[in-house]
């Protein structure tokens, strides 16, 4: 029983350590897609995404684009986003307001904390958006689409 002592004691030592690996993709980012009338389409022309009137841009002259991945700010209860198209021969811009709740989530003293989010609002201004459908309100780990931006 003696000679087994030490190797008992090193297998519930080996046992007790935990090895977490946090999640690689730990990005949490809204997705939205672009449709008219019910079908999937994609703006043509320049659009460039800002965070309110002279915020950061999020997304700088992106062309031929029907979905978006755009990060929400940490601890603001609301949202602003600019969305301005460049043609040809033409300038127009629509904001998007975002009401949400914002939630820590912790998985591990090894791992970062994350801000997951619950839109509970949505308006814009209607220059090219017609309506914005909330698809699903959580917004985290999960890629799928969280808002539905109908076209004019």
């Amino acid at each position: 029983m003696k000679h087994c002592l030490p190797f008992l004691l090193s297998v519930l030592l080996f046992a007790a350590c935990e090895t977490y690996d946090c999640t690689l993709y730990n990005y949490v980012g809204m997705y939205a897609a672009f449709d008219r009338e019910g079908a999937k389409v994609q703006i043509n022309d320049t659009l460039t995404i800002t965070s309110g009137k002279s915020g950061p841009v999020l997304l700088n002259h992106s062309v031929n684009t029907s979905s978006l991945n755009l990060p929400l700010s940490y601890w603001q209860d609301e949202d602003t986003l600019v969305l301005s198209v460049t043609g040809p021969d033409y300038f127009i811009q629509d904001t998007i307001w975002i009401e949400k709740s914002n939630q820590i989530h912790y998985e591990s003293p090894d791992c970062p904390t994350t801000l997951f989010h619950t839109i509970e609002n949505v308006r814009s201004t209607h220059e090219f958006i017609h309506s914005i459908t909330i698809m699903r309100s959580s917004v985290n780990y999960e890629t799928t689409n969280n808002l539905q931006i109908h076209l004019l």
